[in-house]
C-alpha cells in the first residue's frame, strides 16, 4: 500500500519539477536577452498604455520608425497612437505586431508599411533584427505563429530558442554586468514607439521619374502576410493605410503594383516618394534625412502633418482629445521631453548652416 502511494506521487513530482525549470528558464532567458532601448522600451511601453485608448496603430520597418511621430499627432491634432516599427521588419513581424495590438487597442486606423513587399527577405541573415522584433513580445498563440513561420523559412532557427531565448542567449553569460539587472525594469518610451536619429545628412534629389515603366513584381510570399494583415484589420473595423516613406528604393515600377494591390484590398495607399507629395510635404532633400532610407525627426514632422491632416479630414469620426485624462497627462508630459530634444536638434542645423 505504501509503495502505491508513493509511485502516485511520482507523476506529480515529476510536473513539479518540470515547472520550477520552465520556469527558471524564462526568468533567465529574461536577464540573458540583450537589451536594445529601441525594441524594448517600445514593446513594453506598448502593453503598459492604457488599454483601448490608441486611435491610429504604426507598424513595419525602420522607415515607419523614425518617418512617422505619434507626439506630433498629439500635439497637432489630438489624435492618440503608437508605433510598433523594427529595424528590417519581417512580414511575419508586422502580422504580429498588428494582429497581437488589438488584444489590448481597438483603433481606428491602421498605418502599415510594407518595405519588403518587393525583396526576398533573407531569415537567417536578418535573424538578430527578427530576434528584436519577437523576443519582446508575450508568449501567445499569435507569437508562436510569427515564430512558426520565421522558422520554417530559415535554415539554422529554431522555435525552442524563441519560446526559451536561454537557449540563444546562453553564452552571454560571460558578458553579463549589473546593468543587465538594471535593464530588467520597466522605462516608459516617451516617443510612444517612434525612434528619432537627430542627424542630418544631404541627400542627392531623386531625378525626374519615368512613368512610362510597367509594374514591378511583388514578392508573394511577402504580399500574402501583407494581404491577411490588411484584411484582418478591416474585418475588425479598423480602416487601413498603408504607406511607403521618402526612400531611395523607390521606383515608379513599385509605386504601381503597391498601390493596386493594397487598393484591392481595401485599404488607402499613400506614397510620400511621389513627385505630388514631396511637392505637398516640402521635404528638403538637405536637412530632413539622416541616410538615404530614412528621415530624421524634421522630415517626421512634414510627412506626419500631412497624415494627420489626411487624417482628421478623411475620418471626421476619430476619436479626437477624448482620452482619459490619464492618457492625456502622459502624452502631454512626454511631449515636452520631445520637444527639448527636437529645439536641441534645431539649434544644431541652424548653427550648421
Amino acid at each position: 500500500m505504501w509503495k502505491e502511494k508513493k509511485n502516485r506521487w511520482i507523476p506529480i513530482r515529476c510536473l513539479i519539477v518540470m515547472a520550477v525549470f520552465v520556469i527558471l528558464l524564462t526568468i533567465l532567458g529574461k536577464l540573458f536577452t540583450p537589451y536594445y532601448i529601441q525594441d524594448t522600451d517600445q514593446n513594453r511601453t506598448f502593453y503598459k498604455t492604457e488599454k483601448n485608448t490608441v486611435d491610429v496603430l504604426i507598424a513595419g520597418s525602420s522607415t515607419l520608425l523614425v518617418g512617422l511621430s505619434p507626439l506630433e499627432l498629439w500635439e497637432n491634432y489630438g489624435i492618440v497612437s503608437h508605433t510598433r516599427a523594427s529595424t528590417i521588419q519581417a512580414p511575419p513581424i508586422t502580422w504580429l505586431n498588428i494582429k497581437e495590438a488589438y488584444r489590448y487597442q481597438k483603433p481606428e486606423v491602421v498605418v502599415m508599411g510594407v518595405t519588403c513587399l518587393f525583396i526576398d527577405y533573407d531569415y537567417d541573415k536578418y535573424e538578430p533584427y527578427l530576434r528584436r522584433g519577437l523576443d519582446f513580445k508575450k508568449l501567445s498563440a499569435d507569437k508562436l505563429k510569427a515564430v512558426y513561420e520565421v522558422v520554417k523559412r530559415s535554415d539554422s532557427q529554431h522555435m525552442a530558442d524563441y519560446i526559451f531565448p536561454l537557449l540563444r542567449y546562453h553564452d552571454r553569460w560571460k558578458e553579463l554586468q549589473w546593468t543587465d539587472i538594471y535593464n530588467l525594469q520597466y522605462r516608459h518610451d516617451f516617443m510612444h514607439g517612434q525612434y528619432p536619429i537627430y542627424r542630418t545628412e544631404k541627400i542627392e534629389a531623386r531625378d525626374r521619374v519615368d512613368e512610362t515603366v510597367k509594374p514591378e513584381k511583388e514578392n508573394e510570399d511577402s504580399w500574402s502576410f501583407y494581404k491577411e494583415i490588411i484584411e484582418y484589420c478591416r474585418a475588425q473595423g479598423s480602416e487601413v493605410i498603408v504607406v511607403n516613406m521618402p526612400d531611395d528604393r523607390w521606383t515608379y515600377g513599385r509605386y504601381l503594383t503597391a498601390k493596386e494591390l493594397t487598393e484591392s484590398c481595401g485599404a488607402t495607399y499613400i506614397d510620400f516618394n511621389t513627385e505630388e507629395l514631396l511637392n505637398e510635404t516640402e521635404i528638403d532633400w538637405d536637412r530632413d534625412f539622416y541616410d538615404p532610407r530614412h528621415l530624421n525627426p524634421v522630415g517626421a514632422q512634414k510627412t506626419t502633418r500631412y497624415l494627420g491632416e489626411y487624417l482628421i479630414e478623411n475620418y471626421p469620426e476619430l476619436p479626437r482629445n477624448q482620452c482619459s485624462s490619464k492618457t492625456a497627462d502622459i502624452f502631454n508630459r512626454d511631449l515636452l521631453e520631445y520637444k527639448n530634444e527636437l529645439n536641441e536638434f534645431e539649434k544644431q542645423l541652424i548653427s550648421e548652416n
